[in-house]
Formats: C-alpha cells, sequence, structure tokens
C-alpha cells in the first residue's frame, strides 16, 4: 500500500513548501448549497489535468474550506492516471478507492457525517468554458436526474429542428 504525501510550493517562489500552489478559489468547483432531498449529482468540479494525486489535494482542501471533510474518495479508473490508495493532505490521510462500475464522469466523496456522500459531476479538462459552463449549470439543476455521462453526452447532442425558422 503507498502512501503518497502531497507538499506543493508556491508559485510566487517563497520557498515554503506547505504554502499552497492554487490560490483559494482556484479550484473550479460548484455545489448545490444547501443541501436539501437527494440529488442525483451535489455539484460540478472541473479539473485541470487527468493526473487524480495532483488534483485531488486542492478540490479535498477547497471542500474542507466549505465545511466538508471526505475521508473517502471513489473514482473509476479508466479516467484518471494511475493513484495511490491513500493521500496524504494536510493533516490527514484520504483514501482512495476505483471502481469500474462507477460512472467515468463521477468522484464520489464520503466521510463527512453532517453531509454524507458528495457526488461531482467531473468535467474533463478539456472541455471548453462554454460548455464548462453548461455542464456545472445542468449538474447543479436540483431538478436534474440524469447520470454523469449522460449529462455530458446531452450537452453535446444538437438541439433538435423545431422546423421554424432561427430568428
Amino acid at each position: 500500500m503507498t502512501t503518497i504525501r502531497v507538499t506543493r510550493r508556491s508559485s510566487a517562489g517563497s520557498g515554503d513548501a506547505e504554502t499552497p500552489a492554487v490560490r483559494p478559489g482556484a479550484v473550479r468547483l460548484e455545489l448545490i448549497d444547501p443541501v436539501s432531498a437527494r440529488t442525483t449529482l451535489d455539484g460540478a468540479w472541473r479539473p485541470r489535468s487527468s493526473d487524480l494525486t495532483t488534483e485531488l489535494a486542492p478540490l479535498l482542501e477547497e471542500l474542507s474550506r466549505r465545511g466538508i471533510r471526505a475521508t473517502r474518495v471513489a473514482f473509476n479508473p479508466g479516467s484518471w492516471a494511475a493513484a495511490p490508495r491513500r493521500l496524504q493532505v494536510g493533516d490527514r490521510t484520504v483514501r482512495l478507492g476505483w471502481f469500474r462500475h462507477l460512472d467515468p464522469q463521477l468522484l464520489n466523496l464520503t466521510g463527512d457525517l453532517r453531509r454524507g456522500r458528495v457526488d461531482l459531476l467531473v468535467v474533463p479538462p478539456d472541455t471548453t468554458k462554454a460548455d464548462a459552463r453548461r455542464a456545472f449549470a445542468a449538474a447543479t439543476d436540483r431538478a436534474n436526474s440524469a447520470e454523469p455521462t449522460v449529462l455530458l453526452h446531452d450537452l453535446d447532442a444538437p438541439e433538435p429542428d423545431s422546423g421554424q425558422p432561427a430568428r
């Protein structure tokens, strides 16, 4: 079993290994808040790469800043580069588990007893800004019942032709 401790150097070059390289708010994340009845998705996250080890620490720090403390993360291994079984984030160890049956566009976070499970749509890093905005809006719509991959696929689908001329 491998545990990786993530320390990042500040991009400002201060030399302090504990200074986050990603400033607060730089994580591309949107959550449904406050929590109400169970929804298909609790929000959307758009990582900058497919390296889960690199991307996860800033996400978990941002979630913690928002009052969500995840201790386990489940993901589909087909969507990410190889990842360790454990990741040290700040003062805690987060367990990572890969499950091929999970939707490839889903990140499942557990461990926060107050909020319960958090399911995030993973918007691929190469998605255009316009498509990412649409994906975030759909994922945070409480009426949404689409599974993550279906939701992203439906965003790519052409608008049905109404037979009316464009205005």
